[in-house]
């Protein structure tokens, strides 16, 4: 059975975890969502510990995470988008992500971009897909599709009866990954 990694990249409870919750509830995959905002990942130090083995030298919850995204056939990132770009906690997490691409370890896993934001979807589009390239590109993952929603206030999409269904189709679309 297919095996799916949920994980959501915001700082509050809000947009980014009903809408991966939602999502969470209708793929039919072995899954978990992660929130990250619960975990303690530190920031890297750049020591390049990491550049000779496949490991991270520093001892927090990313070392849960790195095992749980090496199990997944599936990986499924939410994030804010804060001033046109990334959460600081997602930045962090792809700082952290060097043994990653040293030693390929996530090469051609399936990936699947979610962003949340205040400004316009095509704007958000536009961010997320600049500010992940390298992240995508270095880790050679394969980029499924990226969705984004627009939303400022921290309850928003709970109201919209219209994102009940791009839920759902994405859901579908997330189903039908081999």
């Amino acid at each position: 059975m297919t095996k799916t990694l949920l994980i959501s990249w915001s700082s509050r409870k809000g947009n980014t975890d009903f809408i991966l919750s939602k999502i969470c509830d209708k793929i039919n995959s072995d899954k978990e969502l992660i929130i990250l905002r619960n975990k303690k990942i530190k920031h890297c130090i750049w020591c390049l510990s990491c550049h000779n083995k496949s490991e991270c030298v520093i001892n927090d919850d990313m070392t849960e995470i790195r095992n749980k995204m090496l199990d997944s056939d599936i990986i499924i990132i939410g994030t804010p988008n804060y001033f046109g770009n990334i959460s600081w906690l997602l930045k962090d997490f792809v700082d952290r992500m060097h043994p990653f691409y040293k030693f390929e370890l996530l090469k051609w896993k399936k990936l699947v971009l979610i962003m949340i934001g205040g400004w316009s979807i095509e704007s958000s589009e536009k961010y997320l897909d600049y500010t992940m390239h390298g992240f995508i590109k270095y880790l050679k993952l394969n980029l499924v599709e990226s969705f984004c929603f627009q939303a400022l206030n921290s309850k928003d999409l709970e109201k919209d009866s219209e994102i009940i269904s791009k839920i759902d189709k994405i859901s579908q679309k997330i189903n039908s990954i081999e």
